[in-house]
């Protein structure tokens, strides 16, 4: 049960860090070099529409796996580093979930009512958002790297 546990950590760890990377350093970049804010809005609202979705199953993944090896296998006693990353992950949470129901949902209502400057703003404060959860995650992950179980 631990090596499906720290499976799904991993995994979950993947999907929203490595998909955090590669939007904000290769898709936003290249999208706005390309495309005009009437085809790069849309087009990263809908991206990101789908990576979101996955971002909510690597949510339950992390949360899910970390806290049955906290709760199981460390029986509530764990390093200092785990208390970072349990840390660090609950702020990213709350972040996350601010972006999606906060600037993303009125991004959205932007785009929907072709309102691209204010669009545009939400965009930039997403931007921001998850160049910070970029950072906090790349930290957990090193954190974890560094003291693998």
């Amino acid at each position: 049960m631990m090596t499906i546990a720290i499976t799904l950590h991993l995994l979950g760890t993947v999907v929203w860090v490595g998909g955090m990377f590669f939007a904000h350093m290769a898709l936003r970049p290249v999208a706005n070099s390309l495309l005009e804010p009437g085809q790069r809005l849309p087009l990263l609202h809908g991206v990101l529409s789908r990576f979101f979705l996955w971002v909510w199953v690597a949510i339950a993944s992390l949360l899910g796996s970390g806290y049955w090896i906290f709760i199981s296998v460390l029986h509530g006693k764990a390093p200092l580093y785990i208390h970072l990353m349990q840390g660090i992950g609950l702020v990213m949470v709350g972040i996350f979930s601010f972006i999606y129901f906060g600037p993303f949902r009125r991004m959205g209502a932007a785009l929907r009512a072709g309102e691209l400057a204010p669009a545009g703003k939400q965009m930039a404060v997403i931007r921001r958002l998850i160049g910070t959860n970029l950072i906090l995650g790349l930290i957990a992950t090193l954190l974890g790297g560094l003291k693998l179980f």
